[in-house]
């Protein structure tokens, strides 16, 4: 008998439920890398037993079930899962031929529903798979750098509510995993940070003349969210969660620039950053690819946000001295009436989602 469960026949594949506690069959195989960690919170009971060592059986408590992976090549094709599972609102795209409008505008003032998705992880090992539904993103980062010049990357914070698997008979699969016939892309058009540009403007209508040339080095986009998962007593049998709500956010910007006029010195973002008030920044970052999505519509992803400066930091790159600003994005009611705005145009539709 060959030598089975191989660490490079691991696979994650996803799908988008239609509802929390709905369990689909996943959709894509995903370019990810990283382990769920599945914690069913085995307890001791604090009781006199008479001996030193345990005797009464452990009971369960809400499992804990959560997966950190990265992607270390990020593609256009891979923002959709990344930013429903961030921001969620069931979002449709606009096709145009073969490419795809994706549009999130989360919410600040109304509460918006999370999209939850379905996880399927394992090797060539096919009874020992685990299916994680009612996934949803806790942290996403998104970074790059020109030190070395290479691919955007992204990593992920999921958190699951129900687990189930292939090898557990009190939890078994349905539908059976792994879905078949799901392979990672041959040929995703990856986002590189030579493809990018930064914009910083006072306003949001001068924008497009507020380009900062020749400074940025660097930058992580960080979206982190504080979940309260909801578990009632319906009389369901299960350590499922039943809802989430999303107490607080955070949407940041992490950039690293060289020391330019734009950067540092009376004028400069530095100096709104040190200055008696907080000075309202709108900050746009773009990308777009070579490849087309479309004839004549290429792959894009840009974002734009009101932000304010909390950090200044002080770094390197190579021989030279740089600065490190870190901006938190706020609603803003009057200019842009949201916090955070993000389109991405790839190939990928709803069906794969």
């Amino acid at each position: 008998m060959p030598v089975q469960g191989l660490v490079r026949m691991r696979k994650h594949q996803f799908g988008k439920q239609s509802a929390i506690g709905t369990r689909i069959a996943a959709k894509r195989a995903l370019p990810f890398s990283g382990v769920p960690s599945v914690d069913p919170q085995w307890t001791d009971p604090e009781i006199d037993e008479g001996s030193l060592d345990p005797v009464a059986a452990p009971y369960r408590l809400a499992g804990e079930y959560t997966a950190s992976l990265d992607d270390p090549a990020l593609k256009y094709n891979d923002l959709p899962i990344m930013f429903a599972g961030a921001f969620g609102g069931t979002v449709s795209p606009t096709t145009t031929g073969a490419s795809e409008h994706w549009d999130w505008t989360p919410t600040s003032v109304t509460v918006t529903d999370p999209d939850v998705f379905t996880y399927e992880f394992g090797d060539d090992v096919t009874t020992d798979w685990y299916q994680l539904s009612d996934g949803i993103l806790e942290t996403l980062e998104i970074t790059g750098t020109r030190d070395p010049d290479g691919p955007l990357t992204a990593s992920m914070s999921w958190r699951f509510g129900a687990a189930y698997g292939s090898g557990f008979t009190d939890y078994p699969d349905s539908p059976t995993v792994p879905t078949a016939d799901l392979n990672v892309a041959l040929n995703d058009v990856i986002v590189y940070l030579k493809d990018g540009a930064i914009f910083i403007a006072s306003d949001p209508d001068d924008i497009a003349a507020g380009q900062v040339s020749d400074a940025l080095h660097a930058f992580t986009l960080r979206i982190t969210k504080e979940i309260d998962q909801k578990r009632y007593a319906n009389g369901s049998q299960t350590f499922n969660v039943d809802d989430y709500a999303v107490a607080t956010r955070m949407i940041e910007l992490e950039c690293t620039f060289a020391k330019t006029a734009d950067t540092v010195g009376i004028g400069s973002e530095s100096d709104a950053w040190f200055s008696e008030t907080a000075v309202n920044r709108y900050i746009q970052m773009t990308f777009e690819s070579l490849e087309l999505a479309d004839t004549a519509i290429p792959y894009s992803w840009d974002f734009i946000a009101p932000m304010r400066y909390y950090t200044r930091e002080e770094s390197e790159v190579g021989g030279n001295t740089v600065i490190v600003l870190t901006a938190h994005a706020f609603y803003d009611a009057d200019d842009l009436e949201q916090v955070f705005d993000t389109n991405v145009v790839n190939t990928i539709d709803e069906t794969k989602l």
